[in-house]
């Protein structure tokens, strides 16, 4: 695989079948959260910077070309930006986090925001973000 990075993953690709969809294997993989941003929903999954804030997901070990191929693949154009997320041991972690610098807004369909809430729940996040998360579900008429 050649040499590898962290990347800090916080959307529908921290869903063991997304992640199967568009051809992403770790070689390791942790949970971990992101200090100092906020999730956000419209259309697609995104961080933005917010003091006090926290997101929270999944550090996967890749490779580069594997990183670029399966942002390819995504509806919304992602740019790696250097981040320090924190493991569950509390340690640092240089990765890579993947944000939609310009992102046209809109609102989230129920499959996406539900490709994200069902790994979320599954890994224990905690109440307070997935509420946040739900809070994106579209509201029946």
């Amino acid at each position: 695989m050649g040499d590898t990075v962290w990347g800090f993953f916080y959307g529908g690709l921290i869903n063991p079948k997304v992640m199967q969809q568009v051809g992403l294997q770790p070689v390791r993989q942790t949970e971990a959260w992101l200090p100092g941003y906020e999730l956000t929903i419209a259309p697609w999954v995104n961080l933005r910077p917010c003091p006090g804030a926290a997101a929270y997901g999944l550090l996967l070990e890749t490779d580069h070309r594997t990183l670029k191929r399966v942002y390819d693949q995504l509806a919304a154009r992602y740019d790696p930006f250097p981040v320090l997320a924190v493991d569950p041991q509390q340690r640092q972690v240089p990765a890579l986090c993947y944000l939609a610098p310009d992102m046209a807004p809109g609102p989230a369909t129920a499959e996406h925001v539900q490709n994200l809430l069902e790994p979320a729940e599954a890994l224990g996040f905690p109440a307070r973000y997935l509420a946040r998360i739900r809070s994106f579900l579209p509201q029946e008429a």
